[in-house]
């Protein structure tokens, strides 16, 4: 095989993700749309086929190098069949939202074969009110919550006429290299890798500029998250050895109106999810019996790093930073500025830059070294207590084959026995909220679906929107704040979270 020819391969990131897997928290991300009509099962199984060839690594499956030499390498699945990808499923009567979250729990919580390109996914019929929904599931080594194109970018279409995309014939594949190719490529691989960081090395020596820059970067970042490096985090519930994520509860808002009120009290929907997050949470947190009184949780929100050049790749390119959710504090307005001051701190002091910075750096180590960080999984995990991810969506409405998506929720892993997640998106008129928890994870998430809600409307209610933000709050502008489900509803992004050009 020459060079030219070699495969990609994972990124330190990537490989990350690839390793932390576990059968009870499968590291995949995914979502589930509802949409208009029912979509025949036949036309939606060609149009994934055809529409799949604008992203060929969705053709490939990942494949081990020996010995750990380097990273996995993405290669052609010689025996690539769509219909190993696309299947279907129909809901039994009566039909409703609450049996289509028991489904797509069950769907999320199987891992993803590695055998075979590493996305799925299902058109499910049968959804009360002439409706269908997709659920779909990528691995979270292939594609980050913000990947630019992804699978559902390029099945979806902005216009109701599917866009033209001509059949191309696709050349049979070479079988899977063997074990010596494999390994030699992965030794040439690592030869170049070492000649580029050498020459960075030797670029720093020269000119200090940039390797000052970049410790001071990380020194920064870590000197931002010291005090949570150096306080455990509140003991929680959830913090558990998991067995399956297999519950789901999902919230929908006006976006409207949540951007207004957000723009209103100084801050940024991001603000403003998290302060509903941190209501959600404190009122399943009493729910369940414990004190709140001046509890703040801590919260893993994962920050984009994608450059523009970059704006189109898959992979993963996030960084992360470490926010104080205070939800023991009960008025919402208090609780939304005193996250957003602190979140407008942590961006001042670059944390996520300096976490960025870190974890390139780490990833100049050894492949073989970074299959061990796998194994940290295993011990406990007293730095946080949930994952929130925030992953903006495109703001107009998106179509499978004429048929409008009318509701998209997304859905994100749990991992490092954080028996429960929060991710939140937006799509069209929505801002969608889905609750992923553990099998054992006690008591009812409903309950922190509701709190959203009525944390929500207590910021709608006591805050006075000013005259330029009214135009955020069209009257006519059809929200989705109330979509038609049956409480309590399980159901929960990373959807895809993709964003369409």
């Amino acid at each position: 095989m020459r060079k030219t020819e070699l495969p990609p391969r994972l990124s330190f990131q990537d490989a990350a993700f690839a390793n932390f897997e576990r059968a009870s928290f499968p590291m995949n991300v995914g979502s589930v749309g509802i949409y208009e009509g029912e979509i025949p099962f036949g036309r939606f199984v060609a149009h994934v086929d055809r529409r799949i060839q604008l992203v060929p690594r969705y053709w490939q499956r990942l494949v081990e190098v020996p010995d750990g030499l380097d990273y996995a390498a993405w290669i052609d699945d010689p025996h690539f069949d769509v219909r190993n990808h696309v299947e279907i499923a129909t809901l039994l009567p009566p039909g409703s939202d609450e049996q289509l979250a028991r489904f797509a729990a069950s769907f999320f919580a199987t891992p993803l074969r590695r055998d075979r390109p590493l996305w799925e996914i299902r058109l499910v019929h049968g959804l009360r009110g002439d409706r269908s929904a997709h659920v779909a599931k990528v691995h979270h080594c292939l594609v980050d919550g913000i990947g630019g194109v992804g699978l559902l970018a390029a099945v979806l279409d902005t216009t109701p006429e599917p866009r033209h995309v001509q059949q191309h014939h696709r050349p049979d594949p070479p079988p899977l290299p063997d074990a010596l190719t494999l390994a030699t490529d992965a030794l040439f691989d690592r030869a170049l890798a070492q000649i580029r960081l050498n020459e960075r090395i030797a670029l720093w020596w020269l000119d200090p500029t940039k390797a000052v820059q970049s410790a001071r970067s990380i020194v920064r970042g870590l000197l931002a998250a010291g005090p949570y490096f150096a306080v455990p985090a509140q003991r929680t519930p959830w913090r558990m050895r998991l067995h399956a994520p297999d519950r789901l509860a999902w919230q929908a808002l006006p976006f409207d109106e949540a951007h207004a009120v957000a723009s209103t009290l100084g801050g940024t929907i991001n603000d403003l999810a998290l302060t509903l997050v941190a209501g959600g949470l404190g009122r399943y947190l009493e729910s369940l019996g414990e004190r709140t009184d001046n509890v703040v949780l801590r919260a893993a929100l994962p920050v984009n790093v994608r450059r523009e050049e970059h704006a189109d790749a898959l992979g993963n390119r996030i960084s992360f930073m470490l926010a104080g959710l205070p939800v023991g504090m009960r008025d919402a307005r208090e609780r939304f500025h005193m996250i957003r001051r602190e979140v407008s701190e942590l961006k001042k002091q670059r944390q996520a830059a300096g976490v960025e910075e870190l974890m390139e750096r780490l990833g100049d180590l050894p492949p073989a070294l970074h299959a061990l960080t796998g194994r940290t999984l295993t011990v406990p995990n007293n730095l946080t207590n949930l994952i929130c991810t925030n992953v903006p969506g495109p703001r107009q409405p998106l179509y499978l084959q004429g048929h409008r998506m009318l509701h998209h929720y997304p859905w994100v892993p749990i991992s490092w026995r954080m028996g429960l997640c929060v991710a939140v998106m937006s799509y069209d008129a929505g801002l969608y909220f889905a609750v992923t928890a553990d099998r054992e994870t006690p008591g009812d998430i409903d309950v922190i679906a509701a709190g959203i809600r009525d944390a929500f409307d207590e910021l709608r209610t006591t805050t006075i929107v000013p005259e330029p933000y009214r135009r955020f709050m069209p009257p006519a502008r059809e929200a989705p704040a109330e979509p038609a489900i049956e409480p309590p509803v399980p159901l929960g992004d990373e959807a895809l979270l993709v964003l369409l050009d």
